[in-house]
């Protein structure tokens, strides 16, 4: 099966050492050493947008950086497609975009619907894509959740979907976190509530970290409390005193240490009753990050603060070396150069510290808020501004003397371009992204010069013991009878690999029932529901465990019978606590109710790629029952191929929608539903020719089905898959009964 099971299982590569990264790529969004640093050399100093140093451009912008990787520049970015206008906002998606990178050619994109996110038109695209520079292949992470791999001539290797498979939760401001690739692993962040043990609110900040080749979910880490924010800060890997390290800001508020290789929390730093958003560099064992928000332990907004990366445990407070308070730096990544702090505040101004003992060098007045994080390269300071402004300057410990100024219009629209991207450097080319621009400049007669690229500090010498087990793949989603292979891949007290081993396998609550047979576990074969639970292993003292979701057949057929208490069906994602059995009109069903947080969500009820189990299509059917309270009914729906059927209690609609801020493709027609009344929806796809009808009827429950739709719209670009799921907009108390997924003929 394509992406259902995941466990093509083929050996797990393993990199002990850190690849020597090339300076002709720049396939990290802050560059090969993730810290904002080029060593390219013989850059241009000056440039406009007349023609001076320019070798081309390209009218499709963005609000991510790009990258660069075997002679192309990638982005991820909006289409061009006006929302605003009637006509043509079904056309506007989201896109991945591919030139040459020497003439700007285009190579190839990629277009892709926004969907079941409430993240608005100008913030898709905002997670910088991230490349792998033993493939040559790159990932994206959409605003909708699609995780992909994308070959280097724009084929998808892989996808999975991190809402419908692995519950993660939209951001609604747009933030999305950029992925980063380290070793055989490519890891993304998000905030999420899956089933079983990640279930339970809050929701957390969560690391996936999938085998970049195959797809498979090698391990996941949550270092973290609950989350104040949804945040976009971006991992790092470095090596701090032997230990390679992924380090990041959390929606907590506080900046995470885990072992690259396992998860395993290293340490973790307390800063903001805000989540941050920056992105931390290392230099040595020191870790610097900011943020602009609330202090925990002062009254002052903003901080800029180094860490003493080398401890371990909760370090808030042996952990500091030295901060600077006041300083309100919440968007912009920092920069550390030759013993020189750079910090770009929300206010406009540039800040130059001693990285040493944070003493103050100088300020630069850059004008507007910067968003875009510096990048350092032969000599130069390249920042941005959010209005329009690209500055290249000269730093040394005394001062910054300003080189080239340039500030740019709108190309779409009145007033200036607006810039959020950080600049990219390779094979003596610069480019910068803004909102309506992709722009390369340099000097064609200049020949690339670089600097090697220095590697990650040693690690400390890999130990026979083993100190911990990881068996994968760690979660998957399987067909009833479908056959597991796993491997058990054992670690040293430090996180280096030391070999794989084989253990006996132990079902776990949830899947009693399957068969293990050496290192392979086979599910059972007559499932009258979807199942989910886990298998472990033990080898010595270390244990490990993995997730199985194991989808029979369809129909499938869900009630709140003979649950209790607060249980919804165990392979369900992000349902418990929004849904529980409860009575209602004589029966026990599934009750929605009014909670902390926003009112919407999706429940999903199967996997992403449900054409798997139903090539020829589904149909989700459930009963609905909605109540009146402080004059307000709940919104229910059904949701097949992400495409929701709406019952819309307070303005008496059913309505078909998919991307709700903008109603891409979206219709409603007039259905009142009485409160204390069971009505029955009804929702369909057909896809023909990559155009997909979306077919809903909805009635009271006591009357006979109508042999007509009652509504209906057409997308001529079709969801093409798609977990069944459950809508839930909740105003006040709502109930669902009688589920049924059943497949088109």
């Amino acid at each position: 099966m394509r992406r259902i099971n995941m466990v093509l299982v083929g050996s797990v590569v393993l990199f002990l050492t850190a690849s020597l990264a090339s300076a002709g790529d720049w396939a990290h969004w802050r560059g090969p050493e993730h810290n904002g640093i080029s060593r390219e050399t013989n850059l241009v100093a000056d440039w406009n947008l007349d023609g001076k140093n320019i070798l081309w451009k390209s009218d499709i912008g963005g609000r991510s950086a790009p990258i660069i990787l075997d002679g192309r520049v990638y982005l991820n970015c909006r289409t061009h497609h006006d929302v605003t206008d009637p006509v043509e906002k079904i056309h506007a998606r989201e896109q991945v975009v591919c030139w040459d990178a020497k003439n700007g050619d285009l190579l190839w994109k990629d277009e892709f619907n926004v969907f079941q996110t409430d993240i608005p038109s100008p913030r898709v695209g905002w997670a910088s894509m991230a490349g792998d520079t033993e493939t040559g292949n790159v990932f994206v992470h959409s605003v909708s959740g699609l995780f992909r791999c994308y070959s280097p001539e724009g084929k998808i290797l892989w996808e999975t979907s991190l809402a419908e498979d692995y519950g993660k939760i939209s951001g609604y401001g747009g933030r999305t976190q950029t992925p980063v690739v380290d070793e055989n692993r490519v890891i993304v962040s998000f905030l999420q509530l899956n089933w079983g043990k990640t279930a339970s609110p809050p929701p957390k900040q969560a690391y996936y970290a999938f085998d970049k080749k195959t797809g498979k979910l090698l391990w996941t880490a949550a270092p973290g409390g609950a989350p104040l924010d949804t945040n976009y800060s971006v991992p790092i890997v470095t090596v701090i005193d032997g230990t390679r390290m992924l380090i990041a800001g959390n929606a907590d508020g506080g900046c995470y240490a885990m072992n690259a290789r396992t998860g395993e929390t290293l340490w973790g730093f307390q800063m903001s009753k805000r989540g941050l958003n920056t992105s931390p560099v290392a230099d040595g064992k020191y870790v610097y990050i900011s943020h602009g928000e609330d202090n925990i332990d002062t009254v002052d907004f903003g901080r800029v603060q180094c860490i003493d990366g080398s401890l371990r445990g909760d370090i808030t407070k042996t952990g500091s070396v030295w901060r600077v308070d006041g300083i309100k730096a919440g968007y912009t990544s920092l920069l550390v150069k030759d013993g020189i702090l750079y910090v770009v505040a929300d206010t406009g101004r540039m800040y130059a510290y001693d990285s040493k003992d944070g003493k103050e060098l100088w300020t630069y007045n850059l004008g507007t808020v910067g968003k875009g994080s510096p990048v350092w390269a032969d000599g130069k300071l390249y920042v941005m501004e959010v209005n329009g402004n690209i500055h290249i300057l000269k730093p040394s410990r005394e001062k910054c003397e300003e080189l080239s100024h340039v500030q740019l219009l709108a190309r779409v629209d009145k007033g200036m371009d607006e810039i959020y991207a950080s600049p990219a450097i390779a094979d003596g080319r610069i480019y910068f992204v803004t909102r309506d621009r992709t722009i390369c400049i340099g000097d064609k007669n200049r020949k690339p010069s670089s600097d090697p690229v220095p590697p990650l500090a040693e690690e400390k010498p890999m130990q026979d013991k083993i100190a911990s087990i990881q068996l994968v793949p760690y979660e998957v989603a399987v067909t009833q009878g479908e056959k597991i292979d796993y491997e058990i891949l054992a670690y040293d007290a430090n996180g280096r690999f030391i070999k794989k081993v084989d253990a006996k396998l132990t079902p776990g609550p949830g899947m009693e029932a399957v068969k293990v047979d050496g290192m392979s576990v086979t599910t059972p074969s007559d499932l009258k529901a979807p199942a989910a639970g886990t298998v472990s292993v033990k080898v010595g003292d270390a244990t490990s465990e993995a997730r199985i979701r194991v989808f029979p057949p369809l129909p499938w057929k869900f009630d709140a019978q003979g649950l209790k208490g607060k249980q919804v069906p165990p392979a369900w994602v992000n349902a418990f606590l929004k849904l529980q059995p409860n009575e209602v009109d004589g029966t026990t069903a599934f009750k929605s109710s009014p909670g902390k947080g926003r009112p919407s969500a999706s429940i999903w009820l199967g996997p992403s790629n449900m054409s798997e189990l139903a090539p020829n299509g589904y149909t989700v059917q459930a009963d609905v029952y909605l109540k009146e309270q402080k004059r307000k009914l709940a919104s229910l729906g059904v949701t097949v191929n992400r495409y929701d059927l709406i019952l819309k209690g307070n303005s008496s609609k059913l309505a078909i929608q998919s991307w709700a801020p903008h109603k891409r493709m979206a219709k409603e027609v007039k259905f009142r539903a009485n409160p204390d009344t069971w009505y029955t929806m009804k929702l369909k796809v057909d896809i023909k020719d990559g155009q997909a009808v979306v077919k809903g009827k909805a009635w009271p429950r006591d009357k006979p089905e109508p042999e007509e739709w009652t509504i209906e719209a057409t997308d001529p670009h079709a969801n093409t898959e798609g977990s069944p799921g459950i809508y839930l907009y909740r105003l006040a108390d709502g109930y669902i009964d009688n589920i049924i997924v059943s497949e088109d003929k």
